[in-house]
């Protein structure tokens, strides 16, 4: 077996999908706890930043994300510093798609 030099191995980079800046007044609701405005600052189609009015979601949580046309997102948080939180979007939501729910979010 030959050994590969390791210095020659250039990783493969993990591109993030494209953000669109916005700020757009959003509803936060986690699964056992009541609903808290937010303003969302950045969003793709697998996910968006934002900051809580009240206090961010703690990590970890699954949240619903009430967009303002109606629509909701389901996603999990994966990232809480002081007010600010980030949501991962659950694939099999609407924010994976072009429909008029990611359409609300600039997606």
């Amino acid at each position: 077996m030959t050994l590969v030099d390791k210095s020659l191995f250039t990783a493969t980079p993990v591109f993030r999908a494209r953000r669109r800046k916005l700020t757009v007044r959003v509803r936060v609701a986690a699964c056992d706890g009541p609903a808290q405005e937010a303003m969302a600052r950045d969003v793709s189609p697998q996910g968006m930043s934002a900051v809580a009015r009240i206090a961010a979601p703690p990590e970890g949580e699954v949240v619903a994300v009430a967009l303002p046309d109606g629509s909701s997102l389901w996603g999990v948080v994966r990232w809480a510093e002081g007010k600010a939180f980030g949501v991962e979007f659950d694939t099999g939501s609407h924010a994976a798609g072009t429909g008029p729910e990611a359409a609300s979010l600039g997606g």
